[in-house]
């Protein structure tokens, strides 16, 4: 993994030119925030800068987890009437507590967020905020209100803003070199925006169904870290709170509760999951869920024991849990796809493959088994069949990454060199390294495998993609 000043100075330098690119194609609008950014240049620049993120950041890649971060998001974003932002989230794989929101409708939760929530009322209230700060444009409106704020502070502060959720004293340093003089001006969070993040961001969770006093339940907890850590969570670096805004989060949610609140009933359990996956060794996994199950034989517990059963290679025990939960509680996703991965880990492929398919009979929309269906597969050494997975999955994720990578993968194992290049062009796009986009077109260009249709493809994918492949400077 790079080191964290590495990956500020990289990243530093690739907003600075995106900041200024997206500056330099602005017209001036009514609104404000337009004057300095559209919503469309918006989604541009916020697009620019996941790549950089895909590129810099560690990110989570279990697809379970991905998905039901994702799940969450939709949810509330159907409820919060903005519908000029296509919103995308993403989990950081980084311990500190921390959210972030960036143009265009990218939100960014730490795992460590995660880890720290007790409910999912909690989580999906941080994530409210987040989509709050996004609908409300406050970032652009802080832009309009500190014009004279050139494009390298602008990339200055963005880059301490997402370095923050890796590295706090780095985040914190670019942040203050960037506002450095212009403090009045700065394009961190004002207090201000904070408040009406919780006032809109509250009403979203409530219209989604979700306990409204779960925001400011997390608010207290992020209080009481800091008054007892000698460095405050990260979150509080670019959300700064006060005892009066929680007192006004809590009075607001008492107010607005619901007899009823919405719960997926997954929280626990991917919870449960990514402490397992976090852990420094299977063994230190074990050791905590083995206590967690004696103390409190809940499912999460029982469920990431079996997970820690299975990284530690104990597969008969994991697969009697597994199938004691199913049992009990029902076919879950969390469950069926657990014991898949199970017999695929232990080598057994065929009764792995006979679970996903299972699974999928009655699960056919979950991105999760689909997507570890068509790892299996490749494994298999079904190429072909690997490939209608993911190309089945890249009806609706095209977006994402790992799928295209996937998709490659399947293609160079069933023969098809052509549509691996053109996956691993995706792949390299979407991470924001277009040089090595450009080249896997290239090589289709010049393939004497390549059909007429995919040449045309690739020459039109390259004339869009190679402006921005050209060396700088």
């Amino acid at each position: 993994m790079p080191r964290p000043v590495s990956i500020l100075l990289t990243l530093a330098l690739a907003l600075m030119s995106a900041a200024a690119a997206a500056q330099n194609r602005l017209p001036t609008m009514g609104d404000p925030a337009n004057s300095v950014m559209t919503p469309n240049s918006e989604a541009q620049f916020g697009a620019e800068l996941m790549r950089e993120v895909r590129r810099r950041l560690p990110l989570v890649s279990d697809p379970e987890i991905v998905d039901y971060v994702e799940d969450l998001g939709r949810r509330l974003t159907s409820h919060a009437e903005t519908p000029e932002f296509s919103y995308h989230f993403f989990v950081v794989d980084a311990p500190g507590i921390n959210a972030f929101a960036m143009p265009g409708g990218y939100v960014g939760i730490n795992a460590g967020l995660i880890l720290a929530a007790d409910t999912e009322s909690q989580l999906a209230g941080v994530m409210a905020h987040e989509i709050a700060h996004v609908g409300q444009r406050h970032m652009a409106r802080q832009m309009a209100a500190a014009q004279r704020i050139n494009a390298q502070t602008i990339a200055l502060v963005l880059a301490g803003l997402l370095l923050g959720a890796q590295d706090p004293e780095a985040g914190s340093a670019a942040v203050m070199s960037g506002v450095a003089g212009a403090r009045e001006q700065q394009l961190a969070y004002s207090r201000d925006h904070e408040n009406e993040a919780d006032r809109v961001g509250m009403q979203i969770l409530v219209n989604a169904g979700f306990d409204p006093r779960g925001m400011g339940e997390f608010f207290e907890r992020l209080m009481r870290a800091s008054r007892y850590q000698d460095r405050p969570p990260p979150f509080l670096s670019t959300h700064p709170l006060t005892q009066q805004r929680v007192a006004e989060a809590n009075a607001r949610a008492e107010r607005l509760a619901q007899s009823e609140s919405f719960n997926t009933g997954l929280f626990e359990l991917m919870r449960a999951k990514l402490r397992v996956i976090n852990a420094e060794t299977p063994a230190v996994a074990l050791e905590h869920f083995e206590q967690a199950a004696s103390d409190q034989a809940s499912s999460a517990n029982r469920y990431g024991l079996a997970l820690a059963l299975g990284e530690s290679g104990d597969y008969e025990r994991a697969e009697q849990l597994l199938n004691e939960l199913i049992d009990a509680d029902g076919e879950r996703i969390p469950y069926l796809l657990a014991r898949a991965e199970l017999a695929r880990t232990a080598g057994r492929l065929q009764p792995a493959r006979e679970h996903f398919e299972d699974a999928l009979s009655l699960y056919p929309d979950s991105y999760a088994l689909r997507f570890r269906y068509a790892q299996a597969l490749v494994g298999a050494g079904a190429g072909m069949d690997a490939m209608q997975q993911a190309d089945r999955l890249l009806r609706e994720h095209e977006e994402r990454p790992s799928v295209h990578r996937l998709k490659a993968e399947a293609a160079d194992l069933a023969g098809e060199s052509v549509e691996a290049k053109l996956a691993m062009a995706q792949y390299y796009r979407l991470l924001g390294d277009l040089r090595s986009a450009v080249s896997q077109l290239r090589q289709v260009r010049d393939s004497p495998y390549a059909s007429d249709i995919q040449r045309s493809r690739a020459q039109a994918l390259e004339e869009d993609w190679a402006p921005g492949a050209a060396p700088q400077g």
